[in-house]
């Protein structure tokens, strides 16, 4: 069994696409909710050390792991969209219904997402600080 402690709130927000015949493709950003519940709680830590000088020898400077229990809504957006992740529930980290590049709370997925161990009790992926197209 991996234990791991669930104290950091976090919301999500999928990149959804619509195309509009005449007019093109828009894009809008919505938040990923299951149960009724928009607010997931994850155990945070950023990498440091080795891994953190991994990282950014491929230009990733600020990056941390995540783990959370595992929830098929929030797996299956992870492995098939672009999703971004608001460390803290920040209030600024979606402006005009775009993630704020700026915001420091503001990661999105990177390397992947894990099913530990296929037994469908904890999600594990690695996050990088937000960066627009």
């Amino acid at each position: 069994m991996i234990r791991f402690t669930a104290n950091t709130p976090v919301a999500l927000y999928v990149e959804n696409h619509t195309y509009t015949p005449g007019t093109g493709t828009d894009s809008a950003w919505t938040k990923i909710s299951s149960d009724g519940r928009d607010v997931f709680f994850c155990e945070w830590t950023t990498l440091h050390g080795d891994r953190a000088l991994s990282a950014q020898a491929l230009g990733v400077k600020d990056s941390a792991t995540l783990r959370m229990f595992y929830n098929p809504t929030i797996y299956a957006q992870l492995r098939t969209a672009r999703v971004v992740i608001v460390k803290g529930l920040d209030a600024s980290a979606i402006v005009d219904n775009e993630p704020n590049k700026n915001n420091p709370n503001v990661y999105e997925l990177w390397a992947g997402i894990d099913n530990v161990k296929e037994e469908n009790q904890v999600l594990e992926f690695k996050v990088r600080r937000y960066e627009a197209k």
